[in-house]
């Protein structure tokens, strides 16, 4: 089966969309638009056919609501300057809201390649939030998407795993994160899943953007609460002038967690008395917590009453 163009459009169209079937219904168009705004006014599926396919207002084009704006999509696609290859993935992922058996037909009469079919089905489970299905084709070798950042942001907030996820996903994938939003989302992630993890990444980004991610990933590090990443921060391997970042920049920081971290990493620097100011400070009130911030806590009061203690 192959995409007629231009005067054969209504032939081909009939072929490839039965009139008799139509499961754009209140309930499946109400889905999508929640979906869409969701992703912030753009399905994957319109980034693909704007993007790649080169068809323009797909947004406004998907989902149809009824017949005539079904034939108004087929047409924009069938007549868009991009390879027939391309048209085919569309109308794929189009088909799979017609159920798998109708989809998997198409596969087979046009003879789709795996990568192509995995990209769809995975762009495919992304916009309708089937995460486990959306990483398992967009992890595969063969595949290759672009819109990592929309990526990444996706799966941070709106899937449970997602900073593991999107562990994966960078690993596998190895995408370029060249935005500033696509690398802080990344660091956002790594700071939940693993903060050493998080510090490597960090080193790894241009010199002139590393001050601002050492005390971004104190930010989110301290912003996921008490009992996460956040004391890990206390027993990072620092170099020297990472340790100057940081200190300094948790002595800015007015909240009692970031002052009982710095009391915790100046002693494990043997700075006893720069550790005693910070616990002693009018202005750095300690406060209890629970879990291993308590622990901690009492250490800066064992050392606000007696330092030879915590010698």
């Amino acid at each position: 089966m192959n995409i007629p163009m231009d005067g054969e459009v209504e032939e081909g169209i009939e072929s490839i969309f039965p009139s008799a079937e139509f499961p754009y219904d209140r309930n499946l168009l109400n889905d999508l638009s929640t979906q869409r705004s969701n992703l912030d006014g753009y399905l994957f599926f319109d980034l693909l056919a704007t993007g790649i396919a080169a068809v323009s207002d797909a947004q406004d084009l998907y989902p149809p609501r009824d017949s005539r704006a079904l034939h108004f999509l087929y047409d924009h696609i069938a007549t868009a300057n991009a390879d027939i290859l391309k048209k085919h993935c569309l109308l794929y992922y189009i088909l799979k809201d017609y159920g798998p058996q109708r989809a998997s037909d198409y596969v087979d009469s046009v003879l789709l390649p795996d990568a192509h079919k995995r990209l769809i089905d995975g762009v495919y489970a992304l916009d309708r939030f089937q995460f486990q299905e959306a990483m398992t084709n967009l992890t595969h070798p063969s595949v290759r998407l672009q819109f990592t950042e929309k990526v990444l942001t996706t799966l941070l907030k709106y899937c449970d795993k997602g900073p593991q996820y999107i562990r994966i996903y960078v690993a596998v994938t190895s995408p370029i994160l060249d935005t500033r939003e696509a690398a802080i989302v990344y660091l956002d992630a790594l700071s939940r899943v693993s903060i050493f993890s998080a510090l490597e990444f960090v080193r790894t980004t241009p010199p002139e953007d590393r001050v601002e991610r050492y005390r971004l990933l104190i930010d989110l590090c301290l912003s996921h609460g008490p009992d996460s990443s956040a004391y890990n921060i206390a027993t990072l391997p620092l170099n020297d002038h990472e340790e100057e970042i940081v200190l300094q920049y948790l002595a800015t920081r007015p909240d009692a967690t970031a002052k009982n971290i710095l009391i915790v990493r100046e002693l494990h620097r043997g700075h006893l008395d720069n550790a005693k100011t910070v616990a002693t400070s009018r202005q750095r009130q300690i406060s209890l917590g629970t879990g291993k911030e308590k622990q901690w806590v009492a250490m800066a009061q064992k050392l606000k009453t007696d330092p030879s203690q915590l010698l």
